[in-house]
């Protein structure tokens, strides 16, 4: 048989954008669980730092890898770009897929292209990033949309944006919610991870990459106010420390945190193990979610499909994700989240188990159809 040939970008790393590698990561595990004649032939474009040896253990049938240089000077992309689009015959890559997903401007490897907006932050936290990247999203996302062809989005929250800001689009809509894929725990004895870890504590987890919007201060900030009760809790901070928009942000919270004296109470991981990861989440009291804005969590997901509890602050697209076990709370007030944190600590909530297998399987069958 002749297996339609998907390409997909993977042009970051964990450092960079853990959230990315995930995404293709969860794409690729799901696409595994698919019928034998409905796989398709995946190839992988890849830039040297991209974590590809994470996708040859997932031991998907049928792959093929191919490097790319993401940075080719302005006229060469041009030069590919009219390529692929007049010849199908791509400059910057050995060979051209059906489809790519998701595509770059300029950098196109598929004779059919499909965009991916994972959230429209920008227009709505502007001061989070520098006015050249505001304006280089806004001229990108104009400029699809006046096209004849595909965006994803990772939400319907995202894609209700996206109509809001460009009510004459000429483009096709597609809702593509993804799925987490979580790996099997590191151990089936938690001791040694907690011992690794110096955690002999009842604690929460927030597991985010150090970005401005992900809002860590009103963690803190709770932290600081439930300190008071006199309860023996930490909080663990995971995730690169690094955000190249504000390079002051870790700064600025690790001197909150020294002048609430709140250093017993707080403890940064920093980037690691993400089977690691997980299984700390698993054993945590609950993950904490604050952040001001998301597309689609990669954390509620992962919180998801493992059924552990999860305090979300409440934006409209986390309420979109229904997550069973979980509670709100307003992400500009401290005071309630200490609230929830230490009823929490008093009176440890019930899981309650969903077979989340279900996700991965319809997220497959998503994916295949919005590519169609």
């Amino acid at each position: 048989m002749i297996r339609r040939k998907v390409g997909l970008t993977f042009l970051t790393n964990y450092k960079q954008w853990a959230g990315g590698v995930i995404y293709i990561l969860n794409i690729i595990h799901a696409l595994k669980l698919l019928e034998d004649d409905q796989k398709p032939e995946l190839y992988i474009y890849y830039h040297t730092d991209s974590p590809i040896e994470d996708i040859k253990e997932i031991g998907y049938p049928y792959i093929k890898f191919f490097p790319v240089n993401t940075a080719p000077p302005f006229w060469k992309k041009c030069a590919n770009y009219a390529s692929v689009r007049v010849f199908n015959k791509p400059l910057l890559t050995a060979k051209l897929a059906d489809v790519i997903y998701p595509d770059f401007h300029l950098l196109s490897y598929g004779k059919k292209a499909l965009h991916w907006i994972p959230d429209l932050q920008h227009y709505y936290l502007p001061q989070m990033s520098s006015e050249q990247e505001v304006r280089s999203h806004l001229k990108y996302h104009h400029s699809i949309s006046q096209k004849d062809g595909v965006i994803v989005f990772s939400s319907e929250d995202a894609m209700n944006d996206f109509k809001k800001f460009y009510p004459d689009h000429k483009c096709r809509l597609r809702l593509l919610r993804f799925a987490s894929t979580v790996p099997e725990p590191a151990s089936d004895n938690i001791k040694p991870i907690l011992d690794k870890y110096d955690l002999f504590v009842p604690y929460f987890m927030a597991p985010n990459q150090f970005w401005k919007h992900k809002n860590h201060g009103v963690v803190i900030k709770a932290i600081a106010m439930l300190k008071q009760t006199q309860l023996h809790f930490k909080v663990v901070f995971t995730g690169s420390q690094n955000d190249h928009r504000n390079k002051d942000y870790f700064t600025e919270l690790k001197n909150l945190i020294v002048s609430e004296q709140l250093e017993p109470y707080i403890q940064f991981l920093g980037f690691i193990d993400r089977k690691e990861q997980l299984t700390l989440m698993n054993n945590a009291i609950a993950i904490v979610q604050p952040s001001l804005f998301e597309g689609w969590s990669t954390v509620v997901e992962d919180a998801k499909a493992i059924n552990q509890y999860i305090i979300l602050s409440d934006l409209n697209v986390h309420r979109e994700q229904g997550n069973q076990n979980c509670r709100f709370f307003d992400p500009h007030n401290p005071q309630e989240l200490a609230k929830i944190m230490e009823q929490t600590l008093r009176h440890k909530p019930i899981r309650i188990y969903n077979d989340y297998s279900q996700n991965v399987k319809r997220f497959a069958e998503h994916f295949i159809k919005a590519i169609a």
